[in-house]
C-alpha cells in the first residue's frame, strides 16, 4: 500500500512539537492557498500582509491549546476564517486594479475576470466560496469549523457560483468553460519570496512566544514596529486596540450626563 503523497496529520504532530521542519512542510504545501484565500478577500495593502503573518504565527502559538493534530487544523482553519476577517474588518481596502473588469473580459482572460467579479459577493458567500475551491474542504467540513449548519453553507456556496457563472457568461465567456477550470486557472499566484523568508524565519520567534517548558525563562521578543510583515501584523493589532478603546472612552460631556442621572436616582 502506499503512503499518501502529504500527510496532514503527521505534519502538523511535528507543529505541536515545536518541528521547525514540520512548519515549513506545511507552509510550503498552504502558502499559496492562504495567500490567495486572505489577498482576494482583502488584497495586498499593508493589512492583507498583517493578515498573512498572523495567520501563520497563529498556527505555531495555537499549539499551546491544541491537544492533536485534528485540533490544531481546526484552529487554524477557524482562525483564516474568522479572527482575520473580523481585523480586516477594521480597515476594509479594496486593491486598486489596472483593468476593469470589461477590459480583462475583452481580452477572454476569464480567470482574472473571475476573481474582478468575486467583489460583488457577500461576505460569506466569498469566505465559503473560497474555503472550497481554494483551501480545498468539503462543504461539511466548512459547516463544522464554523458551527453552522451546512445547508447554510451549500446555499451560501451555490449562490456565490451561480452569480460568477452568469456574470461571465453575459460577459462573454463560452459555456463550455467550466467556473472550476477558469478558478483553477487562476490558482498560480504565490506570496512574493520577502514574505516567505520572514515567515520562516518568525518560527523560532513564535516559538520563543509560546512561553514553552524549555523556554519559560526566555522574553518574547516583540518585533519593531514597521519591520515587515511583523511590523504591519502589531501596526493593524494596535490600530483596532485603539479604536476599541475610543469606543469604551467617555467623553467629558458623557461623563457628566452619567453623574447627574446617578445622581436622579440616589
Amino acid at each position: 500500500m502506499k503512503s499518501r503523497r502529504f500527510d496532514t496529520e503527521a505534519v502538523l504532530k511535528k507543529i505541536l512539537q515545536h518541528d521547525k521542519e514540520g512548519f515549513s512542510s506545511f507552509y510550503e504545501r498552504y502558502r499559496g492557498r492562504v495567500y490567495r484565500f486572505i489577498v482576494r478577500q482583502y488584497g495586498t495593502s499593508e493589512y492583507g500582509k498583517a493578515a498573512y503573518y498572523s495567520t501563520w504565527r497563529h498556527l505555531v502559538v495555537a499549539g499551546v491549546d491544541s491537544k492533536t493534530p485534528k485540533d490544531l487544523k481546526l484552529s487554524f482553519f477557524q482562525y483564516l476564517g474568522t479572527s482575520v476577517g473580523s481585523l480586516m474588518a477594521a480597515q476594509r481596502l479594496q486593491e486598486q486594479t489596472n483593468y476593469l473588469p470589461r477590459d480583462i473580459e475583452q481580452d477572454e482572460n476569464w480567470s482574472l475576470a473571475l476573481i474582478e467579479h468575486m467583489k460583488q459577493l457577500g461576505d460569506d458567500q466569498k469566505r465559503y466560496f473560497l474555503f472550497k475551491h481554494e483551501i480545498g474542504i468539503s462543504e461539511a467540513a466548512i459547516a463544522r469549523t464554523f458551527s453552522v449548519k451546512r445547508k447554510a453553507v451549500h446555499s451560501c456556496i451555490d449562490a456565490a457560483e451561480e452569480t460568477l457563472k452568469s456574470s461571465l457568461h453575459e460577459a462573454g465567456m463560452p459555456h463550455k468553460l467550466s467556473l472550476e477550470k477558469v478558478y483553477r486557472e487562476s490558482r498560480v499566484v504565490k506570496p512574493p519570496h520577502s514574505w516567505d523568508k520572514e515567515i520562516l524565519e518568525s518560527f523560532d520567534m513564535w516559538i520563543r512566544q509560546t512561553d514553552g517548558p524549555a523556554s519559560r525563562a526566555v522574553k518574547p521578543e516583540e518585533p519593531q514596529s514597521g519591520e515587515g510583515l511583523a511590523g504591519k501584523w502589531h501596526q493593524l493589532r494596535d490600530q483596532v486596540k485603539n479604536k476599541l478603546s475610543s469606543l469604551n472612552r467617555k467623553s467629558p460631556a458623557k461623563q457628566s450626563r452619567d453623574r447627574k442621572l446617578s445622581s436622579s436616582h440616589n
